[in-house]
C-alpha cells in the first residue's frame, strides 16, 4: 500500500512559478503523484494566488479546478475535521488556517503533509509527517 500524501496550497504555487526553478521540478514531482490528497482549501488558496500573482486568465483557473477533481481526491470540510482542528491549534499552536490542512490530512489517513509552511519533521498524532520538500535536511 502507498503511503497518501496531502500536498498544501504552496507546493502547487511553486509548481506553476518560474521563478525558483528548482523548487518548481520537486514541486511538479510531488503533484504528479497518484496518492495525493487536497482540500477545497488547497483548491481556493491556489485559484485566488494563480489569479493575483500569476495573472492567470478565468479559463485557465477553470481548467485548473478541473484537473484536480479528475487527478486527486479532493476533499470538503466536514464537523470532524473542524473539531480535530481546534484540538490541534490548542495541542501545537498552529494557525487557523494550518490546522484546518493538518487535520483534513489526518482525518483522511495521509502519512505526509507536503508544506513549505509548517515545522519540517514534526509528527502529528504519530502518523502524519510534515514534510518541507525543499528542506536539505
Amino acid at each position: 500500500m502507498s503511503d497518501k500524501f496531502f500536498i498544501d496550497s504552496n507546493i502547487f504555487l511553486y509548481a506553476f512559478s518560474d521563478k525558483m526553478l528548482a523548487k518548481q521540478v520537486i514541486a511538479k514531482n510531488i503533484i504528479l503523484s497518484d496518492t495525493s490528497i487536497i482540500s477545497v482549501q488547497v483548491i481556493n488558496e491556489v485559484s485566488n494566488n494563480l489569479l493575483k500573482k500569476l495573472q492567470f486568465l478565468e479559463n485557465e483557473i477553470t481548467s485548473f479546478i478541473e484537473s484536480c477533481y479528475e487527478r486527486y481526491s479532493v476533499i470538503n470540510f466536514t464537523q470532524e475535521i473542524f473539531i480535530v482542528a481546534s484540538e490541534l491549534r490548542i495541542k501545537h499552536q498552529f494557525s487557523y488556517y494550518d490546522s484546518i490542512i493538518v487535520s483534513a490530512a489526518l482525518v483522511n489517513q495521509c502519512q505526509v503533509l507536503y508544506t513549505e509552511d509548517m515545522q519540517h519533521g514534526k509528527i502529528i498524532q504519530n502518523t502524519l509527517k510534515i514534510t518541507n520538500p525543499f528542506s536539505d535536511n
